[in-house]
């Protein structure tokens, strides 16, 4: 998946967690893809930031999570963070995205 299939890609699943009253506030893209070193069987990896999590379980964001990608048909692996969850820096998939590409 080249560069501009991947941004839009990313536009339809952020359109698609807006329909559904999730306030993207940022997304940052990492792993292969922003590495640049993706092959054809790669996933899209991506950190959804948003303050709309804070009210919402781990299963529940997965169910969100799972239904955008599910719309958009797309290999993404995605995660959700608060704000909060971002900045105390407590995960190892923090600790991979920070040098991630912001994408919002």
């Amino acid at each position: 998946m080249g560069q501009d299939e991947i941004a839009k890609t990313l536009k339809r699943f952020i359109n698609v967690l807006e329909a559904a009253d999730i306030d993207v506030e940022r997304l940052i893209l990492y792993g292969s893809y922003a590495a640049g070193t993706a092959r054809e069987d790669s996933d899209i990896d991506i950190v959804v930031i948003s303050p709309s999590f804070a009210d919402k379980g781990y299963w529940e964001r997965i169910d969100i999570l799972s239904d955008a990608i599910y719309r958009v048909s797309a290999p993404i692996e995605a995660t959700a963070f608060t704000p909060q969850e971002w900045r105390s820096g407590k995960s190892l998939i923090v600790d991979y995205a920070r040098d991630g590409v912001p994408v919002i």
